[in-house]
């Protein structure tokens, strides 16, 4: 059974907070927003779907604003 659509708080704050940092890890980012990670994730994926926040493979997994981080591929 599906959680259903983000908190738009929640996506604020994400925005927000990673508009901050270059990029970080949503547990990170849970923390420093004072959220459950697993709201975290529910957002960025939402936030990723609306083209807004991207993934980052760097040896381990980051989140960052869409363009922010520029990828030796980019």
């Amino acid at each position: 059974m599906g959680r259903g659509p983000a908190n738009p708080e929640i996506k604020a704050k994400v925005l927000e907070y990673l508009a901050k940092v270059d990029k970080a890890k949503s547990r990170d980012v849970a923390v420093a927003i004072g959220e459950k990670k697993s709201d975290v994730d529910d957002a960025v994926k939402e936030l990723t779907a609306e083209d807004l926040v991207e993934y980052l493979y760097i040896t381990t997994t980051f989140i960052c604003l869409k363009g922010k981080v520029k990828t030796p591929n980019s």
